[in-house]
């Protein structure tokens, strides 16, 4: 028995001795092939491409790619191109080009996960920056809490009540920076001098008969309690986080902040 390689699928053929010079049909692709006289590793010629015959000529496109199992795609677009040039119709190789697509799609998601979960990691890894309070902003609270813009009610609020949120909001920042006591170290002083601006009292704000009906003053106050309310939100998060890695640290902030101290977590 003669056997060798058929050029066009790779499919290995055999035939007899007495064969030898004679042309025969590869029994995988149909392509006419000449049989070598003796075995060969290297593929034999195709005698006649555009004559060979592709077996099964009228299964669809589709089905070819189907049947190939764990052929290549590039194989199987090969023989849908064979039996295009057989039948003169028009090869579309779109179909064979988007079989990779499924892969590259998967590729590229698990990539991008990949990149996700590694910036979260980053996100929840990352050390955690300290502010620190400035004398020019320490300074433009105090101002903003002893305001005496007297232009109208809702200007003198809007002074007042914002100053007051921001210096609750930057405690809350601030304290997201510690976790032990030398960072707790660190910001006491800036967070003693952010609680005792907050728990000033201003006269002209204080004299606000706020029982009038107002509907400005009332939207202005409406306004800054919802921001209050989430500043302290923000703060307590940040008492409770510091609890679970030292309850003695917040000992020491109940003590000594009394911003801190008069948290509704403290009350009752």
């Amino acid at each position: 028995m003669i056997s060798f390689s058929c050029l066009m699928c790779s499919t290995t053929v055999t035939a007899d001795e007495d064969a030898q010079g004679d042309t025969i049909e590869c029994p995988d692709c149909g392509a006419s092939l000449k049989v070598p006289e003796q075995s060969v590793t290297a593929p034999a010629p195709v005698v006649d491409k555009a004559a060979s015959q592709v077996r099964d000529r009228g299964k669809d496109v589709r089905g070819v790619t189907d049947s190939t199992g764990t052929k290549s795609i590039f194989r199987a677009k090969r023989k849908a191109q064979l039996v295009a040039e057989a039948t003169g119709e028009e090869f579309d190789s779109s179909r064979f080009d988007q079989a990779g697509l499924p892969r590259k799609a998967i590729v590229s998601l698990v990539a991008i996960l990949v990149l996700a979960i590694g910036s979260y990691a980053y996100y929840l890894m990352r050390p955690i920056p300290r502010l620190v309070l400035t004398d020019e902003k320490a300074n433009s609270l105090l101002q903003k809490m002893n305001t005496r813009n007297d232009e109208s009610i809702t200007s003198l609020i809007d002074d007042f009540l914002g100053a007051q949120c921001t210096c609750t909001e930057m405690m809350g920042e601030i304290l997201r920076y510690v976790d032990s006591k030398e960072k707790l170290d660190e910001v006491m002083d800036d967070l003693k001098r952010l609680s005792q601006i907050a728990l000033i009292q201003n006269p002209m704000v204080n004299a606000i008969d706020r029982d009038t009906p107002n509907m400005q003053m009332l939207s202005v106050m409406e306004e800054y309690r919802g921001r209050q309310a989430a500043s302290h939100s923000k703060l307590e998060e940040e008492v409770l986080r510091i609890r679970t890695i030292d309850p003695t640290m917040v000992d020491r902030l109940q003590k000594e902040i009394p911003t801190i101290a008069l948290l509704d977590m403290f009350q009752g």
